[in-house]
């Protein structure tokens, strides 16, 4: 896997192989790539990042951890904020304190399906799908 920077926006994202010019995801700006600026982006042990469910992605989040989150304290939305995603967050947990244990069995059932969706998915799904999306609520 390729990390490169956007030189537009600022948003790092990866490519899978190495290629001359890429499109950033985010803001859709095409720019030409050297490959002395492209990096294998790598755990200490040398293994690809997608190998590695615990290993943190280039946001420092690590999906393994946001999906023993969700799965242990999903009705709560903690998983939401170590994503960052705090509005998302503070719905679950109102919706958990307020509705007196019963929006919480809602919340959690929808918490477990997102820890098998972050168990399963490759640390660059995790990423675009959850960390660096524009939305406040992601749900699936």
């Amino acid at each position: 896997m390729y990390i490169h920077n956007c030189p537009e926006c600022g948003k790092q994202y990866s490519t899978q192989e190495r290629v001359n010019r890429v499109k950033c995801p985010y803001c859709g700006a095409e720019t030409n790539v050297s490959y002395a600026e492209q990096q294998q982006y790598t755990n200490p042990n040398s293994t690809l990042i997608d190998d590695d469910l615990f290993c943190n992605g280039p946001s420092g989040k690590s999906r393994g951890i946001a999906g023993l989150l969700a799965l242990l304290m999903g009705a709560l939305g903690l998983h939401y904020f170590y994503l960052g995603k705090s509005t998302a967050g503070i719905v679950f947990l109102l919706a958990s304190l307020l509705s007196c244990g019963v929006l919480a069995v809602v919340a959690q059932v929808v918490s477990i399906i997102q820890a098998v969706l972050f168990f399963t998915c490759s640390q660059q799904e995790f990423e675009q799908k959850w960390v660096y999306t524009t939305s406040n609520f992601p749900l699936f």
